[in-house]
């Protein structure tokens, strides 16, 4: 059974798989991040609240939003230069003697964009694309371990400054569904 636009239908149930790629700002094609165990999406919207004091209790009456923010976390499993440098936010010296070498906290800041292309063999496939992130390091980086390695990093999901995509934060589309029942 495949997925549709129409509910109830368990084709529309889910295990996610898929193929994350990050275009650092500047680069001009996507790189892909390897095995990436978790890329999750979380909205968080400020409100302002207004409540109405024409009836016997006070009621709220409308809801604003205020403030539009996202942040995106990803687990990256492949333990490569250039993946240690965003989790770093590193610069990577290929030339060094001795092997690639990251200077650590050298960038003040890795900027780019994020992609995901669905794999999934379970349910509707979707691809994603953040336009403009800001990572910031937010796992442990290991060097002794028992289990696989891996880097967690978080992201501010921004707007697009500039471009045809400007003003916007991203997009997900479902790449394999059935339209209508």
């Amino acid at each position: 059974m495949s997925g549709t636009t129409i509910s109830p239908n368990t084709g529309n149930l889910q295990v996610g798989k898929g193929i994350v790629y990050f275009k650092k700002t500047g680069d001009t094609e996507y790189r892909d991040l390897g095995n990436v165990t978790e890329l999750v999406l979380s909205p968080d919207m400020d409100t302002l609240e207004h409540f109405t004091s024409r009836l016997g209790v006070k009621s709220k009456d409308v809801t604003i939003i205020l403030e539009k923010k996202a942040t995106t976390k990803f687990t990256m499993e492949e333990i490569t230069p250039a993946n240690s440098a965003i989790m770093l936010l590193a610069s990577v010296d290929e030339a060094a003697v001795g092997g690639p070498k990251l200077d650590i906290f050298s960038e003040s800041s890795v900027t780019g964009s994020l992609k995901f292309v669905g794999t999934n063999d379970v349910g509707p496939k979707c691809t994603a694309e953040f336009f403009h992130i800001s990572i910031t390091p937010s796992g442990d980086y290991g060097f002794i371990t028992d289990e696989w390695n891996n880097m967690e990093v978080t992201a501010d999901v921004l707007v697009a400054p500039s471009g045809t995509n400007a003003g916007k934060f991203g997009y997900i589309q479902w790449t394999d569904i059935t339209v209508g029942s």
